[in-house]
């Protein structure tokens, strides 16, 4: 368990105290908890709660509970309290503890179902503080919780799928087996998932499949197919095709629906019919392709398409870019320590990085106004710099750069001192506060910041967190414009909540001549690791290595 793990945990049991109608002072002494521990810079499975100012004794057997088990008595007692749906509510954004309890204990309602119904018959509108935005505005969000739960991002589907697609591999007779569908595209989100295996016989693999730990409801159990709920309430299925058909099927099974359409349509053309057991000519019937993928592409007069482009987005016209690989990121632009909000030392950070092969690492802590997350003023900036140089000289293969992730303020202007900016190696900007303002407004706070001369990355532009948050709106050609004039790049951000800008606005930035910058924003060593999820939505970009500025080996040139 790490410190943000014990202040999630906290958080929780907060959140339930509230919806409980708990006593202000309890509730305000598990805040004060949670904000000493955004506060503290040591690992808190090496200090002693007791001695942490506002935390007594009560408080600090929780934490060592939760540092121990992962969850407290507390928060399972509150758990079984408190109605379900009630404490479901809080997964809407903006729908906080004290709301839901209100909608509950003032007008009845405990499920989501309950308030959406509300209002959309304008029914909230008697509380204090609901009017008819309030209606529409929670009405969206909820909107966006469903959304969020039909799909989920990307590296929760991987998690998933994995372990399933290692279990048919290991299935007797199994020749190949890989994911299809959306995950192997390389989407930000996904629906359900879809395996493929290539087998003689289908038998072991899909008993494989049904039975694997994961699977709560086998709902079918075919000769080739069989399709399952998952514990966590996703679908998968699993076809199993002969080895003459294994291309067709990985083809045909990827999709996208748009992309396979084109494919039918081409093949049609050239007097050929395609599904997912081959390639044929439509005059005489005869088999043209099928065992593998390439040569299903190859019969239609086509290269092979890479998963990540058939969206049908031009991939049949071609040209096809050459895609950018993990293998060709030489360094990570954008990574948080301890001085902020990250778990790791700068240290642990390089280490990490020389671990990985990279020939540099930017160490870009949050700036004085995101005070959550510990932010640096000036002077700490400095100091920081003083350790990087120490530590330098600990870890001579990874060139270190100083940095730092200042916030674009409401209007534009920057943080830190411009100044303080310039001294810097790496300056990434983002917007972390006023997400609300239109889109004409955020536009020009973008371009602001794009202009001030110190900026040399903008940081997950458009600010969503998939399933969480939707973007803010702001003008990307207006931004890109800018962003071009001065020499400034975009930045892909690869963490799997992120996902950054997305595939269509890398394609955008690339076509306009303006750089990426693909970042883990790790706040761990491990999460240093995100790496290829930012290098996928890359590729579904169709950006290759020679757009990328952390493509370049040594101290890579920004600007």
């Amino acid at each position: 368990m790490t410190n943000k793990d014990v202040i999630r945990a906290l958080g929780n049991v907060c959140d339930l105290l509230l919806l409980q109608g708990a006593d202000e002072f309890r509730v305000r002494s598990y805040q004060r908890a949670v904000n000493t521990l955004r506060g503290l810079s040591e690992d808190l499975n090496r200090v002693d709660p007791a001695t942490l100012p506002g935390i007594g004794k009560s408080l600090a057997a929780t934490i060592a509970e939760i540092l121990t088990t992962g969850s407290c008595a507390l928060q399972a007692q509150l758990l079984g309290e408190i109605p379900a749906g009630l404490v479901e509510m809080l997964q809407v954004p903006d729908l906080g503890p004290k709301t839901a309890r209100r909608l509950w204990q003032e007008l009845g309602l405990e499920t989501i179902d309950a308030v959406e119904q509300a209002a959309r018959e304008g029914r909230l509108r008697p509380l204090k503080g609901f009017g008819a935005k309030t209606e529409e505005n929670l009405l969206a969000n909820i909107a966006l919780w469903r959304a969020g739960r039909e799909r989920v991002p990307r590296i929760v589907a991987l998690m998933q799928a994995e372990p399933l697609l290692a279990a048919v591999r290991a299935a007797d007779g199994v020749q190949e087996a890989c994911l299809a569908g959306s995950l192997r595209r390389g989407r930000d989100t996904t629906k359900d998932l879809d395996l493929l295996v290539c087998a003689e016989d289908s038998g072991p693999a899909i008993a494989a499949f049904c039975a694997h730990e994961s699977v709560a409801e086998v709902q079918l159990a075919g000769s080739t197919k069989a399709t399952v709920r998952l514990t966590s309430g996703l679908n998968a299925d699993l076809r199993v095709v002969p080895r003459e058909s294994w291309g067709a099927a990985q083809q045909y099974f990827t999709g996208s629906q748009a992309h396979n359409v084109a494919v039918r349509s081409r093949a049609r053309d050239l007097g050929l019919t395609v599904n997912e057991y081959g390639v044929r000519r439509l005059d005489t019937d005869e088999v043209v392709a099928g065992a593998d993928e390439a040569g299903v592409y190859a019969a239609l007069g086509l290269p092979w398409i890479p998963p990540e482009l058939r969206e049908d987005r031009g991939e049949l016209a071609g040209p096809l870019p050459d895609l950018l690989e993990l293998g060709d990121i030489r360094g990570d632009l954008h990574c948080h320590t301890r001085w902020s909000d990250g778990m790791a030392t700068v240290a642990e950070m390089a280490a990490a990085a020389r671990d990985l092969g990279y020939d540099y690492l930017a160490i870009t802590d949050h700036s004085k106004a995101l005070t959550i997350a510990k932010g640096l003023d000036e002077e700490r900036l400095r100091a920081q710099r003083e350790e990087i140089r120490r530590v330098q000289q600990e870890v001579p293969e990874v060139h270190l750069l100083a940095g730092v992730e200042v916030d674009i303020l409401s209007d534009g202007s920057l943080d830190l001192a411009l100044d303080a900016l310039a001294e810097l190696d790496i300056v990434v900007a983002s917007v972390h506060s006023a997400m609300s303002q239109g889109r004409e407004q955020m536009t020009e706070r973008l371009i602001r910041a794009v202009s001030s001369g110190v900026v040399h990355i903008v940081g997950h532009p458009s600010g969503r967190l998939l399933g969480r948050r939707e973007g803010y709106e702001y003008d990307a050609e207006a931004v890109i414009a800018a962003c071009l004039a001065h020499g400034v790049a975009l930045e892909l951000n690869s963490a799997p909540e992120r996902l950054d800008v997305d595939d269509l606005t890398a394609r955008l930035a690339v076509r306009r001549g303006v750089a990426l910058a693909v970042n883990t924003d790790a706040h761990s060593t491990a999460q240093l690791g995100n790496m290829h999820l930012g290098v996928t939505q890359a590729r579904r970009g169709w950006v290759g290595a020679s757009a990328v500025v952390n493509t370049q080996p040594g101290a890579p040139r920004v600007r």
